[in-house]
């Protein structure tokens, strides 16, 4: 068994939780991509507050792989001064989403720590592309807005390119759809679904999450001549952002109240419902 160890209370202690196979599998691939994620246990990870991941490797199948890397037992990963392992302490996170904590409402503790992660990601104003880039049109959403399909697929539709007619949402083919609306909830649920915050070597569609912060969720996609489309709800897909202004990066256009800019994801032929 791989457990997780969120660092950041001081007087009581902190939240614990198993990560599936599954999850234990992505981690695992994660630290063969890149050992320096991993840091000795008595590392410097922060002061009051976020401090990042304790993982302990437990002596059981699910720890074998981690065995066969020859990764100590107790590692850390995170923190305030390690901004190089912010993707894979989002995918930690996200990992709490579905796991049962000891905590009354563990959604403030889990926020806290998420924006102490973004502040390191430095989202804003960073654009974040994968190459190679699966492009579709940014000019003939013809696909998308024919009167039998336009009001049954929503913005998750469009940013995954698969138009299921079901109103799509995150985490639902999964099996295991979001419960609120944040960042790490809805961006759990399409980690859950398939998308992932790395690149992938065959091909990428660059997506990005946002969220009406308390009500909703939406999703834009990179397409071609560097323009960013998307689909609110059952309307007409488009190119252009509340302003009638071509979306040529989505951390700045005019998005109305989606004010929080929670992240880009990766994926391709992702199944969704």
């Amino acid at each position: 068994m791989v457990t997780v160890e969120l660092d950041i209370f001081s007087g009581r202690p902190n939240p614990r939780w198993a990560l599936t196979e599954r999850e234990a599998r992505q981690l695992t691939e994660r630290i063969r991509a890149d050992r320096s994620l991993l840091l000795p246990l008595d590392a410097e990870t922060g002061g009051l507050g976020y401090r990042g991941f304790i993982v302990r490797a437990e002596d059981t199948g699910m720890a074998d792989d981690w065995k066969r890397l020859g990764l100590p037992p107790v590692v850390r990963l995170g923190g305030a001064f390690q901004p190089e392992a912010a993707e894979s302490s989002r995918f930690l996170l996200h990992s709490a989403e579905g796991a049962r904590l000891d905590l009354r409402d563990p959604g403030p503790v889990l926020a806290e720590a998420e924006s102490v992660i973004l502040q390191s990601l430095d989202v804003q104003g960073v654009m974040t592309l994968c190459s190679p880039a699966a492009l579709s049109s940014d000019t003939d959403f013809s696909f998308w807005n024919g009167a039998a399909n336009v009001g049954s697929n929503n913005c998750y539709n469009f940013a995954s390119n698969l138009r299921t007619n079901t109103f799509a949402q995150p985490g639902r083919a999964a099996g295991a759809m979001y419960t609120s609306i944040s960042c790490s909830a809805v961006g759990t649920g399409a980690l859950r679904d398939g998308w992932q915050t790395t690149c992938r070597t065959d091909a990428n569609y660059n997506v990005c999450l946002v969220i009406w912060p308390g009500y909703d969720y939406h999703w834009y996609r990179y397409c071609a001549n560097s323009h960013w489309c998307h689909k609110p709800g059952g309307t007409a897909a488009r190119n252009y952002d509340n302003a009638n202004q071509l979306i040529l990066n989505p951390e700045t256009c005019d998005r109305g109240g989606y004010t929080v800019f929670c992240g880009y994801y990766r994926g391709f032929n992702v199944a969704v419902s």
